[in-house]
């Protein structure tokens, strides 16, 4: 059977995830880093706690968008290895898991693509056994 769909919907979350993890990393750590930068307290000692607190959250924004890319990659990744001859159970229960992370992160898109793609994948083996049964 023909898995086009669900190897381009595999594509488009993949290049979702690459995009937002590169947002995520170049823009908002970034304007969290200046946030933190600029702040002026009076004292010393909370104007190091105000710096590390930002720093630390920079550091979560850095590893946060750093996960969403290598994510992309490894589901570029596995889009070329999903057979269109083959049942596939893994990687479409891989899929699923990843939309659901991605809905648990509250990224509806990848949620929507990565399930979809999932679910269809699914689908498809359902009727490549019947297919099969049948010859």
């Amino acid at each position: 059977m023909n898995r086009k769909l669900e190897r381009r919907l595999v594509l488009i979350g993949a290049i979702w995830e690459i995009f937002t993890g590169t947002v995520t990393m170049l823009f908002y750590a970034s304007a969290i880093k200046k946030q933190g930068l600029s702040v002026r307290e009076t004292s010393f000692g909370k104007m190091e706690a105000i710096q590390s607190l930002f720093g630390s959250m920079y550091m979560f924004a850095v590893t946060f968008g750093m996960i969403f890319i290598t994510l992309g990659f490894i589901n570029l990744y596995l889009m070329n290895k999903l057979d269109e001859q083959k049942i596939e159970v893994k990687l479409p229960v891989w899929f699923i898991f990843v939309g659901l992370v991605s809905y648990l992160l509250m990224d509806i898109p990848g949620a929507v693509l990565y399930l979809s793609a999932g679910i269809l994948a699914l689908a498809k083996n359902k009727s490549m056994r019947k297919l099969g049964q049948l010859h």
